[in-house]
């Protein structure tokens, strides 16, 4: 999947990777499946 930042910034994320999110102001994003196989994806809160 295609992660879009609020600033136009797009990086891909392929099976096996992680993303650790720290900033949870501003625009937000945008989600693109591509491809055509399944995704899953867990997101994990984490205490301060």
């Amino acid at each position: 999947m295609d992660i879009e930042t609020g600033d136009g910034a797009v990086r891909r994320f392929g099976p096996g990777d992680v993303m650790l999110v720290e900033d949870l102001t501003g625009t937000g994003h945008l989600t693109k499946f591509v491809g055509n196989e399944p995704c899953l994806f867990a997101f994990i809160p984490l205490v301060d």
